[in-house]
């Protein structure tokens, strides 16, 4: 096991929820890592600019003169086009015409044009692969999670994430290379872990391995490409990211194909979330006002979560959210030595038929408790208020039994985000105000006996509220019509009530698409702090004996 250290200390001070949410993902499976270029430059391959000035000055190619001619503000893509036409007329001005745009020609054509890219991508490197694991300040400790999750996506045209997945090979993998290299997402895969995709194709080191059936290196196979997210082509992709929640590496969002991949998953799944780390160089500090710009631009447009760090920081969080290296209780130890909070316990609540099932059912990226843990009983059905005496005795012990139950699944976890479905304050709002003392009374004996033993967990209450009007109109949708606008509004009104004081944050839902809710949503859990949590059980103490003018503590 690895030992903590300031750095670890530093980046869970600064990223608590990203690093427990990463450790959720790869416990759960659902977790992928995407590197870019960012990742190579230890090894001595080339940026993609200087590649194709490496090219451009080939003895074979001696385009030299067709980069000076390229338009001033040309895309690399679109130079490297350039390079690449001017190859093959040179190519097929050396041949017989009899050859002259032959199949065999051109694919001989095809074949030199990645012979000269493949020797320019790895001309600069140096050393064994051992020297250059060693020397790379943190792609090591990535290697235990590429080998045991589903898939992971790199950028780069190379193939070094293979040869050091066989390199540190496990010891059951006697008889596989320990991974599975594509170009494909739409294929069925032999393995379910460690498998490595590459969107833009791969040119093995080694000559004889298998070629890549995709490169995406000039502007014709970019522009191919960029149209292919639109016409499905990217689905595998797509479906990749929408189902997992991914870490990026050494990425540049100036990628438009990665940023129109992104964008997409962000508009159909508006919960899901992933993480992108934007590189810090030691001496070159970001400020706090470009962190939160660049923080919010990337949270809104691309739906991701940005982590400033450095190298030494890139290595560190590898480990923390490595189970395998950080077990559950040495890392929630570790974090309540210091103080740092890995538990996060968010609560939905408002009237009903604002909405807080469609969100909640956004957010399965999370741990999710859902409003009902056992099968509902038929009298819930009904309206609460038109009950006789005795079914409404039945629907509250079975009402508050469920809220036991997710009370009692929360104390007993250490570390995780949790979204649940109503709060344990919910059943003041189908009670008279003269009940209240009583009513609280009853949920606070049931979920802890005692109050001595342990607590109603506390959490952050997020109370959404709609115009009473159109949440009547969704009772009849639903078949309840006896829930009217007044009754909706007094179910507001009384919630507002019940969840007061800190850790209480109202969304107004009014003229807003489900999608807009999510968004909201999700800068409250991902992006606002958790200093101020609602005591909750404090809070029922209160309404026992002040009833519902009691004031929060």
């Amino acid at each position: 096991m690895i030992k903590f250290n300031t750095t670890h200390k530093s980046i869970l001070e600064r990223y608590c929820k990203p690093i427990v949410h990463m450790r959720s993902q790869i416990r759960f499976n659902r977790f992928g890592l995407v590197f870019g270029a960012g990742l190579d430059k230890e090894f001595g391959v080339p940026k993609w600019a200087e590649l194709v000035d490496r090219i451009a000055t080939d003895d074979d190619v001696k385009g030299s003169h067709i980069l000076e001619i390229a338009p001033p503000r040309a895309a690399l893509t679109y130079k490297t086009e350039m390079l690449w036409e001017h190859f093959k007329q040179s190519q097929y001005s050396k041949s017989s015409p009899e050859d002259f745009n032959t199949r065999k020609l051109d694919y001989k054509i095809g074949s030199n044009w990645k012979k000269i890219i493949r020797k320019h991508l790895y001309s600069g490197i140096v050393g064994n692969l051992d020297e250059m694991l060693a020397k790379h300040p943190y792609f090591e400790t990535y290697i235990p999670i590429i080998q045991n999750t589903h898939m992971t996506v790199t950028y780069n045209f190379n193939d070094f994430v293979e040869q050091f997945l066989y390199l540190r090979k496990l010891q059951d993998e006697k008889d596989t290379r320990g991974f599975e290299c594509v170009t494909n997402p739409w294929t069925q895969f032999k393995r379910r872990k460690a498998i490595i995709y590459h969107p833009n194709g791969v040119i093995p080191q080694n000559p004889l391995e298998d070629p890549s059936d995709l490169f995406v290196f000039s502007e014709s196979s970019f522009a191919k490409q960029l149209i292919g997210i639109y016409s499905g082509d990217q689905a595998g992709l797509l479906n990749h990211f929408s189902k997992h929640t991914c870490l990026l590496i050494g990425l540049s969002l100036e990628d438009e194909t990665l940023r129109n991949v992104l964008m997409q998953e962000a508009s159909s799944c508006p919960g899901n979330y992933h993480y992108y780390i934007q590189f810090v160089e030691n001496g070159n500090p970001v400020s706090d006002d470009d962190k939160k710009i660049i923080s919010l631009a990337n949270f809104r447009v691309y739906n991701l979560i940005t982590l400033f760090l450095n190298n030494d920081e890139i290595k560190a969080l590898g480990e923390l959210i490595d189970i395998n290296k950080f077990s559950k209780n040495d890392f929630c130890d570790f974090a309540c030595e210091n103080d740092i909070p890995v538990k996060f316990n968010f609560y939905l609540t408002g009237a009903m038929g604002v909405g807080k099932s469609t969100t909640l059912n956004y957010f399965r990226n999370l741990s999710v408790l859902d409003e009902w843990i056992d099968e509902r009983l038929p009298v819930l059905a009904k309206d609460f208020e038109a009950l006789p005496a005795h079914e409404k005795e039945k629907a509250d012990k079975f009402v508050i039994s469920q809220f036991k139950l997710k009370n009692d699944y929360l104390r007993n976890e250490r570390e995780g985000i949790f979204i649940l479905d109503r709060g344990p304050l919910d059943p003041l709002a189908f009670t008279q105000e003269s009940e209240w003392n009583s009513k609280a009374d009853r949920i606070l004996s049931t979920l802890c006996p005692g109050q001595a033993t342990w607590q109603v967990e506390d959490g952050k209450v997020i109370l959404l509220k709609g115009d009473p009007d159109e949440l009547s109109l969704r009772m009849v949708i639903s078949q309840r019509e006896e829930y009217t606008a007044d009754k909706l509004s007094k179910m507001e009104k009384m919630l507002t009530q019940a969840y007061q004081g800190k850790g209480v944050v109202s969304v107004d839902t009014r003229g807003l698409l489900p999608c807009d809710v999510v968004k909201r949503v999700a800068e409250i859990i991902h992006l606002d702090g958790y200093k101020d949590k609602c005591n909750l059980n404090n809070r029922l103490l209160t309404i026992k004996k002040d009833g519902p003018n009691g004031t929060p503590a």
